[in-house]
């Protein structure tokens, strides 16, 4: 996928999800083989307030996607300006956010109730940089209002290079299934290029989603967390058919470490210790006996009496599947 110069080496996206899409998270979707990153969503106001304190981008993290909110089009305009001086590869607006503090300030999904608002908003913050202007937006506010393609060619006229569509309404917030057919819509409709999102959790949906829609990319938000590897070339790949590769046992467990590494880096030792925790839930989510498992973690205050217990979690784990896979070897030499 190609946005302007940007030429990105996959059509994976990464999500923004607030608490979620830190430096620590968008580091390891990159090296699993993102195409693109998104920050957490930024308040335009937030970022001229505080600047360089309120958006922090690394080297090793580009390309990545600055997505901001807000609901006055030259403040907007200001702090895409002041992104894209900070170095950010793409500036994104959100025009999806269900949260009630989002939209009850006329921002997030409360813009696509008011399409001249939108264009208006559009024209200032294209005129203000010169990078990939994106948004990212919904079906419409309820099914009585289902405008997600009036807003898309309205965007694509004011010269958005790209749009993400998360077909689902802001009534609905993330309840409900996701109307892929939507996005097929949109597609046909306008001529930029179009990132489908919503209920993808599998390598297999995101191909799927492809298919069905023609999309040129996929976000991946929920589907990716305790999950980096859903990015990963050996999993990804739209044209060619086989089963994805799950992470085996010791692949998450090195991936805890890893993560865990980054966000000390970023967060120090009390800081990592408190997001490790969440993460560990979708990292363990699926595995045997993984609730009993989450329950032990919040008694435990110390690094190394964490990872004791994630090492004897995961040891149990590879001694019980090691002992299934005996019983049934043995099994089928009896009936044999």
């Amino acid at each position: 996928m190609r946005l302007r110069k940007l030429q990105l080496n996959s059509s994976l996206v990464l999500a923004p999800m607030s608490g979620n899409t830190d430096y620590p998270f968008r580091r390891l979707a990159k090296e699993n083989g993102c195409g693109l990153v998104f920050t957490e969503m930024v308040s335009a106001e937030g970022l001229l307030r505080k600047g360089a304190s309120f958006l922090r981008i690394e080297e090793d993290e580009h390309p990545i996607s600055v997505q901001l909110f807000g609901s006055k089009p030259e403040v907007l305009a200001e702090a895409a300006k002041m992104a894209e001086a900070m170095e950010a590869d793409v500036i994104d607006i959100n025009m999806g956010c269900p949260a009630e503090q989002v939209v009850e300030t006329g921002a997030g999904a409360d813009l696509m109730r008011f399409p001249e608002k939108v264009k208006g908003i559009l024209t200032k913050v294209r005129k203000e940089v010169k990078i990939p202007l994106t948004i990212k937006i919904r079906s419409g506010w309820d099914n009585e209002h289902i405008n997600a393609v009036e807003i898309s060619k309205i965007a694509e006229d004011c010269g958005v290079d790209a749009i993400t569509l998360h077909p689902r309404t802001r009534v609905q917030g993330f309840c409900g299934r996701a109307d892929w057919n939507l996005i097929g819509e949109v597609k046909k409709a306008v001529h930029i290029p179009i990132v489908g999102n919503g209920d993808v959790t599998t390598p297999l949906l995101a191909r799927r989603m492809v298919e069905e829609t023609g999309c040129d990319g996929v976000m991946i938000g929920r589907g990716a967390l305790g999950n980096p590897w859903i990015f990963s070339p050996k999993n990804i790949d739209f044209l060619e058919e086989g089963p994805a590769i799950g992470p085996s046992l010791d692949q998450r467990q090195k991936a805890i470490e890893h993560h865990f590494s980054l966000l000390r880096n970023h967060y120090g030792d009390e800081g990592a210790m408190k997001k490790i925790r969440r993460h560990l839930a979708w990292y363990t989510k699926g595995l045997p006996f993984s609730a009993s498992f989450r329950s032990t973690l919040s008694s435990l205050k110390e690094k190394e009496a964490l990872f004791d217990a994630i090492k004897s979690y995961f040891d149990f784990i590879e001694g019980r599947n090691q002992c299934q896979s005996l019983v049934s070897r043995e099994n089928r030499s009896a009936t044999g």
